[in-house]
């Protein structure tokens, strides 16, 4: 489960995350029309000498296409209740024809926060809902308001930051920040005009910028945060991550304080175990497994955990709450460990200086061993992170440092299955399936299959069978999803109707059954003509094995010939034979990329070998 630490300035930018992606196609090829457009932005803050910041927006909107009249007729405004304070100045419509219809002071409502969506989320961070009368096509949209920043996240620290997505179209946007002369602070743009800084008459300096964008371009599949790659303006008083790492942590550290009460439940937990190591794995265990996940965010609780003592009383936390916990019990039996801030999500850079954003993550790094742990990730086994926290950047605030969780390796996230199938004389298959996981890929299996030893057990395998177009019947066992201490294994049972015509003649392919069907899986995702942007690109490895044991009456005749691809980091073997009535396949693909994030010319690899791979998947078994 993840965090989010909460922005105190920059409303547009949370504004803007939910902006209306959806586009049409202009006559010319290749060019895309927004659905709707951002005409004019207007930000002005005012860093004051006390600290408090005051932002004033202008956002003028024209809605282009009747598909956008839904989402662009209100305006959602987020604050936290309490540290801003947030004005409506002003709020019209300007329909096609030119008239100006102001919002009605009923129109505008302040709502509570809805981020959980059923989860255990609480938080103070309310919501302005503006709602525009009289929207539709060619309609103007606009709202002036004013956000006051009462107290920053952490004393004396100020930060602003804007990625300019290249999905959202702009006509005109302008920044400027007004701040006193001796106040330093750090700025960092990229792609945009401006960025001058000028001395004011008044003691005060003013930065400014401006941004347009009119070449838009839609979202790639596996495309990776804007935030590592468009246009930005990043601004901190701070002057590196290291300096942020020892200011979080001069906040934190108390919060971790080994009291009596830590001190007992930390002998308890690791009663009779003697090596440090095994030590540190009991002790993620038990938090993993007895800290139940409940985020509250509630004055500066977005950021500065509860203490361990008040984690262990509750029985539950967010992230922070559960890494604080954890090093507090660890410091208890002598393992060092640091907080560890990172992203949850498709980003992969880090800002040259701080800007919180976009760490929305605590994770806990033990140094002893160079590892990370996140205990929020209850079906992780000790040591394995899920696939979108490896190869990123940390910031490790007692080592007061950046650190980076492990690249991703090919051994350390494997799927191995066999099957074994026996096809009857009407052509109705029965088989067993058995299917081991390792590293990432154990997690990623605990996580699916979880619920699938209970009442849940006949819908997983209704779900599985039409994924792969096949019908029948079948019954999992699984190993215990939540026993982390032992590997994760997945046996199966089925019958499956024919899959082809017995006794012939004819030709079929080899069914997955109840096999997780991984191979199957990918064949299925044909890789996209082009990429312009960085993706995330899966590390693996996945080894299928079948015996399909024909009946009697039926004679194979052909079988697939073997294939064997290595290039590019990429390996892939199949292998084929035949003993009377029974064929057995054998298919092994191994991939192994530089990081978790790869560049569009490596698609162009992955496309020449998803065509040989294909052909292979394909590949029948004749009889007759």
């Amino acid at each position: 489960m993840k965090f989010a630490l909460q922005s105190l300035t920059g409303l547009a930018a949370v504004l803007l995350g939910g902006y209306f992606l959806i586009y049409a196609s202009l006559p010319h090829a290749g060019q895309l029309e927004a659905l709707s457009t951002i005409e004019k932005q207007v930000i002005h803050e005012t860093l004051n000498a006390d600290g408090t910041v005051v932002e004033i927006e202008e956002l003028t909107k024209v809605v282009r296409s009747q598909l956008a009249i839904e989402s662009e007729s209100q305006a959602d405004l987020p604050f936290n209740s309490s540290l801003e304070t947030l004005e409506i100045l002003d709020a019209y419509t300007i329909t096609p024809q030119g008239k100006k219809i102001t919002v009605a002071p009923n129109a505008i409502r302040i709502v509570e926060d809805d981020i959980a969506k059923g989860a255990a989320i609480f938080s103070d961070q309310k919501h302005v809902i503006i709602i525009f009368p009289n929207v539709s096509v060619g309609t103007r949209t606009y709202y002036k308001a004013k956000l006051t920043t009462k107290q920053a996240v952490m004393p004396g620290y100020f930060y602003s930051h804007f990625s300019f997505s290249p999905q959202l179209e702009y006509d005109a946007f302008d920044y400027t920040l007004t701040y006193p002369a001796d106040r330093k602070l750090y700025i960092d743009t990229k792609g945009i005009k401006g960025g001058v800084v000028e001395d004011l008459p008044s003691g005060m300096k003013r930065f400014s910028l401006s941004y347009q964008n009119k070449a838009i371009y839609l979202r790639e599949q596996l495309q990776v945060a804007y935030h590592d790659f468009a246009p930005y303006f990043r601004i901190s008083s701070m002057d590196s991550q290291e300096t942020f790492a020892k200011a979080y942590e001069e906040r934190t550290k108390s919060k971790a304080a080994v009291t009596p009460e830590v001190q007992k439940l930390a002998n308890d937990i690791t009663k009779g175990i003697d090596d440090s190591k095994e030590q540190a794995k009991a002790l993620y265990n038990w938090v993993t497994r007895e800290i139940r996940y409940v985020a509250i965010f509630l004055g500066d609780g977005g950021i500065i955990p509860h203490s361990a003592n008040t984690v262990i009383l509750n029985r539950y936390g967010d992230c922070k709450d559960h890494n604080v916990l954890l090093i507090a019990l660890l410091n208890a039996k002598g393992i060092e460990a640091s907080s560890a801030l990172i992203n949850s999500g498709g980003a992969y850079t880090l800002p040259k200086y701080p800007i919180i954003s976009p760490m929305n993550h605590v994770i806990t790094y033990l140094p002893k061993w160079n590892l990370y742990v996140d205990s929020t990730s209850e079906l992780a086994p000790f040591g394995v992170l899920p696939q979108d926290e490896l190869d990123k950047p940390t910031i490790l605030t007692k080592l007061g440092k950046i650190g980076r969780t492990p690249k991703p390796l090919a051994e350390n996230n494997q799927v191995i299955t066999g099957v074994r199938m026996t096809i009857s004389e009407d052509g109705m298959i029965k088989g067993s399936s058995h299917t081991n996981y390792v590293g990432t890929a154990e997690l990623s299996a605990r996580l699916k299959y979880e619920g699938g030893d209970t009442s849940l057990a006949e819908r997983f395998v209704r779900n599985h069978f039409a994924k792969f177009r096949q019908t029948g019947e079948g019954k999992l066992k699984l190993s215990h999803v939540y026993d982390l201490n032992k590997p994760f294994e997945v046996d199966g049972e089925f019958t499956l109707d024919a899959v082809a015509n017995v006794p012939g003649p004819g030709a079929m392919t080899i069914p997955v059954g109840l096999g997780p069907g991984e191979l199957a899986t990918i064949a299925n995702d044909r890789p996209p003509e082009l990429f312009r942007e960085p993706y995330t690109c899966s590390t693996r490895t996945v080894a299928e094995g079948y015996d399909i044991v024909f009946p009697k009456n039926v004679k194979v005749t052909r079988i697939p010939s073997a294939v064997s691809y290595k290039k590019d980091g990429i390996l892939y073997s199949s292998s084929y034979s035949q003993n009377g009535n029974t064929v057995t396949a054998t298919r092994k693909l191994t991939v192994q990329r530089p990081g978790a994030v790869c560049q569009p010319a490596e698609m162009q690899k992955w496309k020449a070998f998803y065509q040989v791979f294909i052909k292979d998947m394909r590949g029948q078994i004749f009889y007759e």
